[in-house]
């Protein structure tokens, strides 16, 4: 009997030994799979502006020849009026030559590549001195696609695709707004805008002209715009359009509204 109890301790100590070990091998097992989930995490993130395949879906032009460059403060005779250097979606501001080519559109998206590295852009203005296939990238872009921002001017390939987004068109007022003149910035197109079209009766639409380098939408209004429902078309270089209603009070400096839909891939 004493050497049953004996045999049967000995088990007892080897079962839980083996428990503990098991456990011991699972907790290391889930501490080494939270570790490569939380790596793929930050690798996932500093990939965030690194090379991307183009998304199937839309039109994308074949590979061109161009160069690119950066443009300074605000204040450079260069760079004015070009927005300030911002991150949007994973894309950098850019403005593009006078010469880019004849029917450059505002808000057309790109992929430019240099050696092994490609970023991408969305034009959001025009460079009086560029000419043709000129990208006029934010300092940081030029930095981040070369490595070297003292070289100044590079040649680059570059082609034209959508902007992969899900969110809505956007129609934010630009300031110096007022009841007789609307100027206004188009958001988030899959593609650069074409037209600008608005309307308060829903029937007789008038068309906004782009200021100049392109950099916004603007209309002398032959209409009131307080306390009304205005009607606003948008058609990228494509031909998809896009309708939607803003709900004016008054004319608002940055006001923003979302149009409900974008194009179409």
């Amino acid at each position: 009997m004493k050497k049953n109890k004996i045999i049967l301790l000995i088990l007892g100590v080897l079962l839980l030994t083996s428990v503990m070990s098991c456990s011991k091998e699972n907790e290391d097992e889930n501490t080494k799979t939270q570790n490569q989930e939380n790596q793929n995490q930050e690798n996932q993130e500093n990939q965030e502006n690194q090379e991307q395949p183009s998304n199937s879906e839309g039109k994308i032009t074949d590979w061109k020849d161009g160069y690119i460059t950066f443009y300074g403060q605000p204040s450079d005779n260069d760079s004015y009026p070009y927005p300030l250097p911002e991150m949007e979606k994973g894309y950098y501001n850019v403005a593009v030559g006078v010469y880019f080519f004849p029917d450059y559109i505002l808000g057309s998206a790109y992929e430019i590549k240099y050696n092994d590295k490609t970023i991408r852009v969305v034009g959001k203005d025009i460079c009086p001195d560029g000419d043709n296939s000129w990208f006029d990238n934010t300092p940081e872009g030029f930095e981040f696609l070369t490595g070297n921002k003292g070289l100044g001017k590079v040649n680059v390939k570059w082609r034209e695709t959508p902007y992969y987004t899900d969110k809505n068109l956007v129609l934010k007022i630009k300031s110096g707004s007022n009841n007789w003149f609307l100027g206004a910035f188009i958001f988030n197109g899959r593609y650069g805008v074409k037209k600008v079209e608005l309307s308060k009766d829903g029937k007789t639409f008038y068309e906004m002209k782009p200021f100049k380098y392109n950099a916004f939408w603007e209309l002398q209004c032959p209409f009131d715009q307080y306390n009304c429902n205005l009607t606003v078309r948008v058609t990228d270089r494509y031909g998809h359009t896009v309708t939607g209603v803003m709900k004016m009070t008054q004319v608002e400096d940055g006001k923003t509204y979302d149009l409900g839909k974008n194009f179409e891939y």
